[in-house]
């Protein structure tokens, strides 16, 4: 501060500034040098991997480069110190549905801005978030996917963006600076001879050799295995079709003119749920409950609580009719009535009984209604009648819906899954919540987990459909069951059946009715409310007046003779003399 704190300002800019800061020729010193490796590239040919290994210290590589640089050189490419083969561990990545590495866990796809580490005993690469709420936090030294012991010193860190790592520069590698590189002519080797560096002998040798030859093929056609198993495959497959052959013949020898009684879709949809005939289905229709499962299975998912709302659009009759000789003429246009999808406005309750007690549940059918009305129907359907908990984590939860047992089964009442529905208004937070389990974003079918504990981590990667209402003393009572290493408990956790107080999917038609009602006592109150003049309400006789100019003056007529009459009239003898000059009344137009 002071009289000279401008006094080195300038108006023009510097031959330094224009060098170092706004523009001109800069000097490589000032350039970052820093140029960090992408996680999914190879560190020998900065390219994607396809069989990725990584060493101890987490340098990730392609397994078909890296093993004819270790025989070469004997050293780590990135690093330069020594390295042999069996001091590399194969990296294990997961793919979602689009093709792109995440978590198998947290199904959190990997970017340059995550941590990512793998389990050097399994191989298995996951995000450290799910490590450390999971593994580190809870002090469960078992891996997530496999169960296999392991210890703190078994992560590898394949990638933190918060440390700025020598080993992930490109500049610094080792190979990079000394231009260490293999031959050429060995990986041409490799990629066109499958035994190159391969130590062959006996079966696997003629094998190998006969791999591209017309004998493979025509072995892969027939599935493989020994020649009895392929001629027997072979007899098979040339029955097969003489059958369907024949089968095809018989059909256009009958013609299409056969009187067939035909079912829809729904009828067969119902029977092959129920394990009825299509015509038994048909004649039992009154079962709304497999009706609306059948529907479902057959793809055409009319919404149970759907309802007819008019639309802003006409028809488009009148300008058809208009337009096109070929439409009666049409003079009105009428607005078009779309069906639209109400969800529910109430919440549902259920009640599992299981060999441990029972379990009261508030389903949240208006914020997540398809979860809901996966888990209703199932219930209504005895689905998870004699289904056994298969998964229980202490301190975290207990999981089952799947009537294999395995974990890996189960179907919703589409017979596909469904998508997620995640709302920030349902978290896994606190204990009792009732959630979805999936193996990946919307992959939902009919298993679900109730939370021992909150966990956090899962929100908006699972839909929350429920809360335990009632019954927590039966949750502790399960929590405590001794289970194995696989996490599957020791003691059967069974749910025996199930009871639902309030569906509020079989309840639309008494909505609507309700609707309809108050409607109508509306549209009555509006009717009784239009009595008397346009701007009052002050008696029913000026309905009565006509039309015209004058209506407003005969309806003040009358409002002043219903008054006059209503006013006692004074004696005579005490009529007092009117003033002369202008009054302050403002007289009608009676007398024109």
């Amino acid at each position: 501060m002071g009289k000279k704190q401008h006094s080195k300002d300038r108006m023009y800019i510097t031959k330094t500034e224009w060098a170092t800061e706004w523009g001109g020729a800069k000097s490589r010193d000032l350039r970052t040098p820093f140029k960090r490796l992408p996680f999914y590239c190879c560190a020998l040919t900065f390219t994607p991997f396809d069989i990725p290994v990584c060493t101890k210290d987490g340098c990730v590589f392609d397994t078909m480069h890296i093993i004819p640089y270790i025989r070469k050189y004997g050293k780590n490419p990135v690093t330069g110190a020594l390295l042999k083969l069996p001091d590399l561990f194969p990296l294990y990545f997961h793919k979602n549905s689009e093709g792109e590495f995440h978590c198998p866990v947290l199904n959190k796809v990997f970017t340059e801005f995550t941590h990512i580490v793998a389990v050097k005993t399994s191989g298995n690469v996951f995000c450290y978030e799910a490590i450390k709420e999971l593994n580190i936090k809870t002090k469960n030294w078992k891996e997530l996917l496999t169960d296999e012991p392991f210890t703190k010193e078994d992560l590898i860190v394949i990638q933190n963006p918060n440390e700025i790592d020598a080993k992930k520069v490109l500049d610094e590698f080792d190979h990079v600076k000394r231009g260490l590189k293999v031959d050429d002519e060995e990986m041409k080797k490799m990629e066109l001879d499958p035994t190159y560096n391969i130590n062959a002998t006996g079966d696997i040798k003629q094998m190998l050799a006969e791999l591209g030859t017309e004998k493979a093929k025509q072995a892969a056609l027939l599935g493989g295995g020994g020649s009895k198993a392929q001629q027997e495959r072979a007899a098979a497959l040339t029955s097969l079709l003489a059958v369907r052959s024949r089968i095809a013949n018989d059909s256009k020898s009958k013609g299409k003119d056969e009187n067939r009684q035909v079912f829809s879709v729904v009828d067969a949809a119902s029977a092959s749920v129920h394990g009825r005939s299509a015509a038994a289905a048909k004649a039992a229709s009154a079962d709304k409950t497999a009706a609306r499962i059948a529907s479902h299975m057959a793809g055409e998912r009319a919404p149970v609580n759907a309802k007819m709302v008019k639309s802003r659009y006409t028809t488009g009759a009148a300008s058809r009719s208009f337009t096109s000789t070929s439409y009666d003429p049409v003079t009105t246009n009428d607005f078009e009535y779309v069906k639209v999808e109400k969800n529910p406005k109430k919440k549902g309750y259920v009640q599992l009984h299981t060999s441990h007690g029972d379990l009261n549940i508030e389903l949240h059918c208006d914020i997540a209604p398809r979860a809901c009305e996966n888990f209703i129907t199932l219930c209504e359907q005895g689905y998870y009648n004699g289904v056994i908990f298969h998964r229980s984590i202490r301190n975290f939860m207990i999981q089952g819906g799947d009537p294999t047992g395995t974990g890996k089964g189960g179907e919703s009442i589409w017979g596909k899954p469904f998508k997620d529905e995640v709302n920030s208004k349902l978290l896994h937070s606190g204990r009792g919540v009732v959630s979805m389990a999936n193996s990946g974003p919307h992959t939902n079918g009919s298993q679900f987990f109730i939370l021992y504990k909150s966990a956090n981590h899962l929100n908006y990667k699972h839909t929350v459909f429920g809360m335990v209402v009632g019954g927590l003393t039966a949750l502790s009572t399960m929590e405590k069951v001794p289970v194995d290493d696989d996490d599957r408990p020791l003691e059967e956790i069974k749910i025996n059946n199930v009871t639902i107080f309030i569906n509020p999917y079989t309840e639309p038609d008494e909505e609507g009715e309700e609707e309809k009602t108050e409607e109508q006592k509306k549209a009555e109150d509006e009717e009784n409310e239009k009595v008397g003049s346009w701007y009052s309400n002050p008696v029913t006789g000026a309905a009565d007046a006509g039309g015209g100019i004058g209506k407003y003056l005969k309806t003040r007529n009358a409002q002043a003779e219903t008054v006059a009459a209503d006013i006692p009239i004074p004696a005579a003898g005490t009529t007092k003399k009117r003033k002369a000059g202008p009054t302050g009344e403002f007289k009608d137009f009676s007398a024109w």
